[in-house]
């Protein structure tokens, strides 16, 4: 008896060691998580970072598709290509200047999809699409500034993760001035650098079909 209660003492203060020692690993959240750095070194001087927390779980082939993109640096100097004022924040392929031949189905549910269950809400990241096309994700993506606007979005299109710091920053570049008509920043704001780290988890590549439409440009 007694050479148990040594023992559970022994277990509890291990706990206690890993809780306020360093060197210890939280292993309950192994979502891969990206980091977006902006280059302040362009017009409008908005430098700083961000970070977003992808959901495999929820859109496995989505998420496989992104990490793939970071690693062959698609969001690498990659510009911010719509600004709408506390709504969202596009970021990816100015002009649809072809800077990926490739697309992957839509995971969401009016695609078809009933896995990906995350709710729309403020600080959410969600795959772009080419208008009409619900197979058209190719990597371009926007983050959701209000709940409000969020609302309108479930279920519409493939919600891939959410940003976990930075959002006061992506805040203040949706107030950026604009261009009439297609809601582009006026000065460029763009990433210098975007990372992942895995935690230690391997993530296999996407199913991807060839990219047929590029709107905006003659093919």
């Amino acid at each position: 008896m007694i050479k148990k209660a040594a023992a559970l003492i022994l277990i509890f203060a291990l706990m206690l060691s890993c809780t306020y020692m360093t060197g210890c690993t939280d292993m309950s959240n192994r979502n891969p998580v990206v980091t977006f750095i902006f280059d302040p070194d362009t017009s409008s001087g908005v430098g700083g970072t961000f970070s977003i927390e992808l959901f495999p779980e929820k859109a496995p082939n989505s998420v496989n598709f992104f990490i793939q993109l970071v690693a062959e640096g698609y969001y690498d100097k990659l510009n911010v290509s719509e600004v709408h004022s506390g709504a969202s924040v596009t970021i990816g392929d100015l002009g649809h200047a072809k800077l990926n031949d490739r697309v992957i189905k839509g995971e969401f549910a009016e695609n078809g999809f009933t896995g990906n269950d995350v709710e729309i809400v403020r600080g959410t990241v969600c795959l772009k699409l080419d208008s009409g096309d619900p197979d058209s994700n190719y990597g371009d993506f926007f983050i959701v500034l209000s709940d409000e606007v969020g609302k309108e979005l479930n279920g519409k299109c493939c919600a891939v993760g959410k940003v976990t710091e930075g959002l006061e920053l992506i805040d203040d570049i949706s107030l950026a001035k604009f261009y009439p008509g297609n809601f582009q920043p006026v000065y460029s704001i763009r990433t210098l650098k975007a990372t992942v780290d895995l935690k230690g988890r391997s993530y296999p590549e996407a199913e991807t079909m060839e990219r047929t439409n590029y709107p905006g440009m003659h093919s």
